[in-house]
């Protein structure tokens, strides 16, 4: 018996030894494969029956450090962050280039100050002409270029986003997948030690592209969360979810939404702020913060660029050239206007959805405290306190003058006769600073004067009365009027009395009004003169030319909502550099993100066709997301389509329901009948509703805008036209988000972003307090710089004809008395010279803080802040990869196969296992001894 117990026990031996040797063969075997720990086989004693009965293999142990691991993937979050950074800031810092680089904005900024040098100095000359808009050009163009592939850097980093979320869900599946063979595994004690290896080699590669936390269960699987706490993977994977852009441009971000949102399966929580390491977070970072602050900073300059050359430039002439004609660049909204009426007695007034019996209306055009209010006075006592306060909407149908019928605003109520009223459509106004004067002149090809006048003089004439001029389109002839002396004139009355004055000094097909796009056209109507226009501190004959100050209101209300200098530059008659894009993003000053208001303000959005939404009050204490809110709160509407046709015949009755989303607010019944527009409107106009009429252009829409900001939808049902189709679709309203707001990083904090989603003119007001401050005068809120890089380019005149560049400007000789123009000046073309060493007032943008800078020194600013982070970036690099080596060699040293090591073991095992083998041969010649004496 005991002979078989040593056997038994000196196989158990023998067995061991050889699974001993196994697992350090597996160890020599794997010493160079990636992510393989050492395994090391623990022995214990077998008992049986209380007495020991040799050896058995115990469970195998992977020399694997968790504590050491959690740190290496914690700095590989870090360290895949930088690396991805690294694959982008080069190119950046390559785009920007170096100061001294020929082709770095730097040095072209620079080319285009020695071109104006030269043009000052040889003005007449056609080379220095060509040449000072070559070098223009070339600016421009290398914004442009700059801005494209910024932009194609931006798109590439989102498209990296996509790629790494994919790659993330990849690795989930297989970590989850391991988790399952590891428990399955784990339960039949068949080892697990090779699964957690591959697990551990996934979860380090996942931590590179994401920032995890990871913690183990009681089967030995392992459940995976964001370091915000989000969850990646438990019983089942929860896969990220996300959708790249197709196109990229400079105002879009992420915090205006104009890119997806990273999310996890089942939650519709935005994780894109909260991944704060790994390559996913470097590319957010290059596509949100770091690519839009160096976007940021071009478009600075782009816009200083362009404002300033422009001042100078619409000072100038640019004789011999004959200039009589000029288009302006700068886009006015839809002149809304009242014409005098002495008795109206057919109009249909509709007011909270019914009709207003007023017995008749009489119109008094310019009687209100503006030029463009009117006093309202009806026959009847209609005009109660109850009905008609300060506020209230109503809309005239059917009056004897088309001009009168549109939906009008109560400014004042007199009493039950008569209130003030104004046009939805804003009346928009420009008013000269005491004191300043714009001097007219007109020229022949010599540059001697042939008539001259001023600004203000011409407003206080009524051409109407002493040339029986006509309105032409979107005038009236009230437009014609004597004004006041710098007083509040209206883009209609200002260029109605430039047309009024040149046609009185003979010039019958002159021309000056807005055209189709909101622009002022002017037109002498005679190729051979000249007209120039010179601002002048005072209106005396020859008074020293100084910039014009000129406020301008821009929704109606009184208020001054942008200061310009210059009469012509106000219009963009003269530009130099012209942009493709409307003014239509407001961007705030780089607020601290702790901002908010300290006082309760209002805020209302207007563009080209009037009023958007209705005015709300942003109350003290808000925040710039708060203001933000309010902003897509009522910058919506309900509108019908563009209409050319305002009048329908419908053969059957119609319901309109209109709706916020708690439910119907109310139903109006439309028996079969003609409606126009306005009837509609007036209807339409109930509960918490304000239906108007606005001008859009050469058309006519319904808006439908709600009180409290909710969003409505007006359903139209019956309505049917003798054309076959239906009032439904005719109008075809529809919501719409036409101005929102969001709140986007920039710099050293953040902006107030707000923008016109159809790309229009966009105009904000803002009561003014006791102090003449406001809301825009709190956040510095203006038209943004924002793609001013992307669309500068020289105006197509120059670049055509060189010669019509600005060199001269009108000038006064005391000894004629007479203003007069000179091929041989070079008073404008000194000043463009002289802006290369002009401190010019810079806003924050991107890692630049407001400050004054030339332009060169802007221009070199840039490219040191680009240089700074990406050197910044790279020496960061540099340490962290150093640490992570660290870290991954001290890993390595406790978890690795070390050669030595294995071949010791192997020595001790092979010993083992002859000592082994020598006791079974011993008792082997025992037994046969033993069965030898049987026999």
């Amino acid at each position: 018996m005991s002979l078989t117990l040593g056997l038994n026990t000196a196989l158990s031996g023998l067995l061991t030894s050889q699974r001993g040797l196994d697992v350090i063969a597996q160890n020599v075997s794997n010493v160079n494969t990636v992510g393989y720990t050492r395994k090391v086989l623990n022995q214990e004693s077998r008992i049986v029956g209380g007495v020991g009965a040799g050896v058995q293999e115990g469970s195998l142990t992977r020399m694997a450090h968790e504590g050491l691991l959690k740190d290496i993937r914690r700095q590989n979050s870090e360290l895949g962050r930088l690396e991805a950074e690294q694959t982008m800031y080069p190119r950046i810092d390559d785009l920007f280039g170096e100061v001294e680089d020929d082709t770095s904005i730097a040095h072209r900024l620079s080319d285009l100050m020695n071109a104006f040098e030269s043009l000052s100095t040889q003005s007449d000359k056609s080379s220095t002409q060509w040449n000072s808009v070559q070098k223009a050009q070339d600016v421009a163009d290398s914004m442009q270029d700059m801005t494209r592939q910024i932009q194609n850097l931006r798109l590439e980093a989102d498209t990296q986003i996509d790629l790494t979320v994919d790659n993330i869900n990849r690795m989930l599946d297989d970590i989850n997948d391991l988790n399952q063979k590891i428990v399955k595994h784990g339960t039949v004690a068949t080892g697990t030690a090779d699964l957690e290896d591959q697990r551990d080699v996934l979860l380090t590669e996942l931590s590179k592209s994401i920032d995890i936390q990871y913690f183990k269960r009681q089967d030995n699987s392992v459940s995976i969360f964001t370091n915000s706490g989000e969850m990646l993977l438990d019983n089942q994977v929860q896969h990220l979810n996300y959708t790249s852009s197709t196109v990229t441009a400079a105002w879009m971000t992420s915090a205006g939404g104009q890119f997806g949102k990273i999310t996890a399966e089942g939650s519709g929580l935005d994780l894109t702020n909260d991944l704060t390491s790994g390559q996913i977070r470097a590319y957010i970072k290059m596509r949100d913060e770091v690519l839009p602050q160096a976007q940021s900073m071009i478009d600075e300059m782009a816009k200083q660029l362009h404002d300033n050359i422009n001042q100078i430039h619409n000072r100038g002439t640019s004789l011999p050239n004959v200039t009589s004609s000029y288009n302006g660049t700068r886009v006015f909204a839809s002149q809304g206007d009242i014409v005098n009426d002495a008795a109206d007695a057919v109009a249909t007034m509709y007011r909270a959805g019914g009709t207003v019996a007023h017995g008749g209306l009489a119109f008094a055009a310019g009687s209100g405290s503006y030029p463009w209010q009117a006093t309202l006075t009806a026959t009847n006592a209609v005009f109660t306190a109850a009905n008609f306060p300060a506020g209230t909407v109503f809309t005239l149908s059917g009056t004897d003058t088309a001009r009168n019928a549109g939906t009008y605003r109560v400014v004042e109520r007199t009493d039950n006769f008569n209130v003030v009223v104004e046009k939805v459509n804003p009346r928009q106004t420009i008013q000269l600073d005491t004191g300043d004067d714009v001097v007219l002149g007109l020229f022949d090809t010599s540059g001697d004067q042939i008539a001259k006048t001023t600004l203000n003089t011409i407003m206080q004439v009524d051409y109407q009365a002493t040339a029986g001029l006509t309105p032409g389109t979107g005038r009236n002839v009230a437009d014609f009027d004597n004004r006041t002396d710098h007083g509040d004139w209206s883009i209609n009355e200002v260029s109605a009395h430039i047309e009024g004055w040149l046609k009185a000094e003979g010039y019958s097909n002159a021309s000056v009004n807005l055209n189709s796009d909101g622009k002022l056209d002017i037109s002498v109507g005679d190729t051979t003169v000249s007209l120039a226009f010179r601002d002048q501190g005072s209106s005396t004959d020859g008074a020293d030319q100084a910039d014009a100050k000129i406020f301008f209101d821009a929704t109606g209300d009184g208020a001054t909502d942008q200061t310009v200098l210059g009469f012509s530059n106000f219009f963009g008659l003269n530009d130099f550099y012209v942009k493709d894009n409307a003014n239509s993003i407001h961007d705030s000053a780089i607020m601290d993100d702790s901002f908010t208001t300290t006082t309760s303000r209002t805020m209302s959005l207007w563009d080209s066709t009037g009023q958007v939404g209705q005015e709300f009050t942003v109350a003290a204490g808000s925040s710039l997301s708060d203001i933000a809110d309010s902003v897509n709160r009522y910058g919506r509407v309900t509108e019908s389509a563009r209409l050319s046709t305002t009048s329908w015949t419908t053969t059957s009755a119609a319901t309109v329901t209109v709706a916020d989303p708690s439910g119907t607010l109310y139903t109006q019944a439309l028996p079969a009948g003609t409606y126009t527009v306005e009837n509609l409107a007036g209807l339409l106009n109930q509960s918490s509703v304000t239906a108007t009429v606005v001008v859009d252009g050469a058309y006519k829409r319904l808006r439908l805008t709600d009180s409290r900001g909710e969003e409505l939808t007006a359903t139209i049902i019956g309505g049917d036209l003798s054309s076959g189709s239906d009032l439904g679709t005719t109008l075809e309203m529809s919501k719409e988000q036409k101005v929102y707001a969001a709140v986007v990083p920039d710099g050293s904090g953040s902006r107030l972003r707000i923008i016109h989603s159809g790309n229009q003119e966009l105009f904000l007001s803002s009561d003014l307090d006791g102090q003449g401050k406001n809301l825009l005068s709190d956040l510095s809120l203006e038209a943004a710089a924002t793609t001013a890089a992307a669309g500068l380019a020289v105006r197509q005149e120059l670049v055509a004809g060189p010669e019509r560049i600005s060199r001269g400007m009108m000038q006064w000789n005391s000894d004629v008395d007479e203003y007069f123009i000179s091929e041989g000046d070079n008073a404008v073309a000194l000043q463009m010279a002289e802006l290369g060493t002009t401190k010019l007032s810079f806003d924050s943008a991107g890692g630049l803080f407001q400050g004054q800078y030339t332009l060169s020194e802007y221009a070199a600013a840039t490219i040191s802040v680009v240089a700074g982070d990406s050197d910044h970036s790279k020496t960061v690099l540099d340490y962290q990869s150093t640490l992570s080596e660290s870290l991954d060699f001290q890993y390595t040293s406790f978890s690795g196969v070390n050669l030595d090591e294995e071949v010791s073991a192997m020595i001790d095992y092979q010993q083992a296992y002859t000592a082994s083998a020598k006791v079974i041969t011993a008792i082997q010649e025992m037994l046969e001894v033993l069965v030898n004496i049987i026999q």
